[in-house]
């Protein structure tokens, strides 16, 4: 009997069905791991809520699916479009120099009534298991944030965020919240903002006797090249670093500040990911960077291996986005791009699962994607240059 074999029986005699129709069935179980199964058996699904353990496999556990077709697995969803920035040295708030959505102190926020409209469209086909949520750098501009999460967790979906410059007290409310946790580094204001926040991150995970992820984001570009090299150092030299998951990185798309900033060549991205492997540290990364991630490693002896860790492009397929209004794009950059000038309202839609999630607009991005997997193994964005 494999893994896959075991988590199947584990999950039918420990859980209850939550959501049963023709085509398949979700199970979840006291502990919030859900499984999820197609009627004929093309598709399964196990979520391991605790550390948040994914694994997907078709009618044999060779088979990678493509997409889920009865709905998103994750939700990317902006709660908030103010922020005020991250602290320099003189505790001046300077805005994010690359912010792709060119956020400043002024802006709109989701109230808790909007987002629970929202949320019980999306959760009706209850095949999602996270939403990361978009806020600002310190989690103040939204009076609602904690009812919002609160509500995300009453319906047995986990909370993640990434956030920028927090305090102790917002640190302990996220750890007894969250799935996982993301801290954005931003060296060319105040790298210690966010060494000082991954570090009342991990306290909290230890004092709550959590094993929540807290990660470091950090933006992949020529003028932030010389900063992630001394980001990878301070990994293994910073103690304030001790005890956190992984660096991820995030390739720069030309967006909002971003425009103004240049993306790495091939031969940088190798050198990043070559001083990653020598210093033994974990790592990951946006699937934007799958392409130049399977150039970095191709000399590599592991090369077919660790092709087997890359996720390409998901949106439409297992991810979507909904901004602060409630408008749904494939990913939060499609925003007003392309084939997505207009997203889709989600407040007025009657049934996600016909008017958003198998509509023409999100099967054509869908079929695009997997048709490039198709033939070539991987994806490549059509709306910018990574």
């Amino acid at each position: 009997m494999n893994i896959y074999d075991i988590i199947i029986k584990s999950m039918k005699n420990a859980s209850k069905i939550i959501k049963n129709t023709e085509k398949y069935t979700v199970y979840s179980d006291n502990n919030g791991n859900r499984y999820i199964e197609a009627a004929d058996n093309s598709f399964h699904l196990f979520f391991k809520k605790a550390d948040g353990f994914t694994a997907k496999w078709g009618k044999t556990i060779k088979d990678d699916p493509a997409f889920c077709q009865y709905g998103n697995e994750i939700a990317d969803i902006e709660i908030t479009k103010a922020c005020n920035g991250i602290r320099d040295n003189n505790e001046i708030r300077i805005p994010c120099p690359w912010c792709y959505k060119s956020n400043s102190a002024i802006g709109n926020y989701m109230s808790f009534k909007k987002f629970k409209i929202i949320f019980d469209k999306l959760n009706e086909p209850k095949t999602m298991t996270q939403i990361a949520f978009g806020t600002d750098a310190s989690l103040i501009s939204n009076p609602d944030i904690w009812k919002i999460f609160d509500y995300t967790i009453k319906n047995n979906v986990t909370p993640n965020v990434t956030v920028a410059d927090i305090d102790q007290t917002t640190a302990k409310k996220l750890v007894s919240k969250c799935g996982a946790i993301a801290v954005s580094y931003y060296a060319q204001i105040n790298k210690n903002r966010c060494y000082d926040s991954v570090k009342f991150l991990v306290d909290q995970n230890k004092k709550q006797n959590k094993s929540i992820s807290v990660n470091i984001h950090a933006l992949l570009a020529d003028e932030t090249y010389d900063d992630i090299l001394n980001l990878i150092d301070d990994y293994s030299r910073d103690s304030r670093l001790s005890g956190m998951n992984a660096i991820v990185f995030l390739s720069l798309k030309q967006k909002g500040r971003g425009i103004h900033f240049n993306k790495l060549s091939n031969d940088q991205f190798k050198t990043i990911i070559k001083k990653c492997f020598d210093k033994n540290i974990k790592f990951g990364m946006d699937s934007c960077s799958a392409n130049k991630f399977i150039l970095s490693i191709k000399d590599m002896p592991n090369y077919k291996q660790m092709l087997s860790y890359i996720e390409p492009c998901e949106k439409c397929c297992f991810s979507l986005y909904i901004d602060c209004n409630g408008i749904f794009y494939p990913c939060s950059f499609m925003e007003n791009e392309g084939n997505w000038k207009t997203g889709i309202d989600m407040t007025k839609i009657s049934n996600f699962y016909n008017d958003v999630w198998n509509s023409d607009k999100v099967l054509e991005e869908r079929n695009f994607s997997i048709n490039q997997i198709k033939n070539s193994g991987c994806t490549s964005c059509r709306y910018y240059d990574i």
